[in-house]
């Protein structure tokens, strides 16, 4: 009988929900807990209007006695606006809104305060995993109420090893940069010397949140201190598998011995029941419209996979060149153009432009990425570098030509091309002749057949850690759970 009770608390971003729920579904599936997972309003339901559109079931729903989902306020006028989001995070909007749900949820350090008449029919909180960016608050609520708390890592490794240089690059006087002509005058290009497992990185590909004037900017000095608050939380748990990252985890463990790679997340959940109506909880609800079809009726690795994720945006202008790099690469392709892709506005692509790609060229506003990844016409993926895109691209053996934007998807981009030898660098490509060869490169160059075979043998290495209890990340997590989260001082008896 269950008696474990883990919340699960991701940052509002779909980017960090999708790998916490995940890990939940691996914690409820694999190891029989009772899970509570906290997302902000509306989050919540775009969730369950995802589901509801996609399933005529309604039996996964926030009332689940053993897999629930709740939420708090969002704290912001508009949800939507991903700057006001960030703002209320870094003003600790959201902590006193999470202490409450957790009292109310009830812990075995709060059940004695609280009438039985408002105690939820399901056992106590016993433990917590919580999003890293999230750590400066959840950590301290978890400790204040007695839970034994987790902490997820989102990016990867070598995103983390990025952030937790902040700290040495004040120090240095490197930054805060001393005005904005160091954006433009090769200041960025000076060599990071200090960190053996990211040897020849630049200040260039370092997190975005580094770029900044002021010694006292709140979004530097609130990820600096989310991931040091983080490495205090009883085990730091990564999306990423011990090979793929072996010498930048192997150095931050001299920042923590509790960091442990559980990942990749996507072939982890592989097991879990096909027909449970969790599993197809989504963050969009678009329906297949036949792009499954089209990609069944293509040859192996023949089509390019063109996505930047939910938050990347482009100029109108890079927008243009890389349709007109597609177009004039003759490869077939599909390509995500989500609606707010375009900075100031979604504008048509150019009727030529459509009539040009025809029936080798399909647009989409959404689709299921893993399921796309995984197909066996797709060649290569152009990607924005996030690490979700990243690791399942790696897991799925499909090289990639890197176009970061912002966070640490320039770490993770540098990494990629650098030393997984997976990634063609597109990030100062700007030109419709540049995008063009790279794509062609990519798709047809001895590079990219190189390129392919490597990412083959590294999806082989993703399998053997994620695959099973002999793997390396099945193991991680076993661990964790046994020894940490199945603590038998924090179960409710």
């Amino acid at each position: 009988m269950r008696k474990n009770h883990v919340v699960c608390i991701p940052m509002p971003a779909q980017g960090h929900i999708r790998p916490m729920l995940k890990l939940a579904k691996l914690l409820h599936f694999k190891f029989d807990f009772y899970v509570t997972f906290i997302n902000t309003h509306y989050h919540h339901q775009t969730l369950f209007h995802s589901h509801q559109a996609n399933s005529s079931s309604s039996s996964c729903n926030s009332d689940s006695p053993i897999f629930r989902f709740e939420s708090i306020p969002d704290c912001v006028d508009d949800p939507k606006d991903n700057i006001s989001v960030m703002n209320a995070i870094l003003d600790n909007l959201l902590e006193a809104p999470l202490k409450e749900l957790l009292l109310k949820l009830g812990s075995k350090e709060c059940n004695q305060d609280l009438p039985s008449t408002e105690l939820p029919q399901l056992p106590p909180v016993t433990c917590m995993v919580t999003d890293v960016g999230m750590s400066k608050f959840t950590l301290d609520v978890a400790e204040e109420m007695g839970i034994p708390a987790v902490s997820l890592e989102t990016s990867g490794a070598c995103g983390m090893m990025g952030y937790l240089q902040t700290r040495q690059l004040l120090d240095k006087g490197i930054i805060p940069l001393q005005d904005s002509s160091c954006l433009t005058n090769g200041y960025l290009n000076m060599a990071i010397d200090w960190i053996p497992s990211l040897k020849g990185i630049r200040l260039k590909d370092m997190p975005t949140s580094i770029r900044t004037m002021d010694p006292n900017d709140k979004m530097m000095n609130f990820v600096m201190s989310s991931e040091y608050r983080a490495l205090k939380s009883q085990a730091v748990l990564i999306n990423t598998f011990d090979t793929l990252e072996q010498n930048v985890l192997r150095e931050l463990s001299s920042f923590s011995p509790n960091i442990y790679p559980i990942g990749p997340l996507n072939l982890l959940v592989n097991n879990i029941p096909k027909d449970d109506n969790i599993g197809r909880l989504t963050l969009s609800c678009e329906e297949d419209i036949g792009y499954i079809k089209w990609l069944d009726s293509q040859e192996p690795n023949s089509v390019l996979y063109v996505s930047f994720g939910t938050l990347a945006m482009l100029t109108q202008e890079q927008l243009v060149e890389l349709a007109w790099g597609l177009a004039n690469s003759h490869q077939k392709f599909i390509w995500v153009v989500r609606s707010n892709l375009s900075i100031g506005g979604s504008k048509p692509l150019p009727i030529e432009f459509e009539d040009e790609i025809k029936e080798r060229g399909i647009l989409l506003s959404w689709c299921d990425q893993e399921k796309v990844l995984g197909h066996s016409s797709i060649g290569g993926f152009v990607t924005h570098c996030g690490w979700n895109s990243m690791i399942e691209s790696i897991s799925k053996g499909v090289p990639m030509i890197c176009w970061p934007f912002f966070a640490e998807q320039g770490t993770n981009g540098w990494y990629c091309c650098n030393y997984l030898g997976l990634g063609i660098d597109m990030s100062e490509a700007t030109k419709r002749d540049q995008i063009e060869r790279m794509i062609i490169e990519l798709m047809e160059g001895n590079k990219g057949k190189d390129m392919k075979k490597r990412a083959i043998e590294w999806r082989k290495l993703a399998k053997e850690a994620a695959i099973d209890s002999h793997g390396s990340s099945y193991a991680n997590l076993d661990s964790i759970v046994n020894n940490v989260l199945l603590s038998n001082d924090h179960i409710v008896s």
